[in-house]
């Protein structure tokens, strides 16, 4: 009786773990959506937009900032047409020699960091920017 309990127990709880996931599909979100999170949260906003893909892979970018000054924190995102040229966006933007030179020079001795949620695409240098974008994808 034992065994039958203990194995019961065993499989209830392996059940519990497969029950609670993430969805392995990323919400849809848009350029407004992004948008309005951010300056609810009190950031400063500028955005720009791309009508069509022969134009850019790039749909909009937008970059929040904490504050009006240059050198506030910010984050940088880019909603792509598809989830594989914001892939490609990261690794441009991580990997791209250019871009630490230019930071280098101008006085950011941060690490920049990046990362992918479906078609978009973001770099910034302080997590806690990311604060707006992870409620709103929650």
């Amino acid at each position: 009786m034992k065994k039958i309990i203990s194995i019961l127990l065993l499989l209830s709880l392996c059940f519990s773990f497969t029950a609670c996931g993430n969805s392995a599909e990323p919400k849809e979100i848009s350029c407004e959506d992004i948008i309005k999170a951010y300056e609810d949260a009190g950031y400063f906003v500028a955005h720009g937009e791309h009508k069509a893909e022969a134009e850019s892979s790039q749909l909009c970018y937008i970059k929040a900032s904490l504050t009006e000054a240059p050198d506030s924190d910010y984050i940088y995102f880019i909603t792509c047409f598809t989830e594989e040229q914001a892939r490609e966006a990261e690794k441009t933007d991580k990997y791209n020699l250019a871009v630490w030179l230019y930071a280098t020079v101008s006085g950011e001795s941060r690490w920049l960091k990046t990362g992918t949620y479906g078609k978009i695409e973001y770099s910034y240098y302080n997590s806690g920017v990311l604060k707006p974008f992870n409620e709103l994808i929650e």
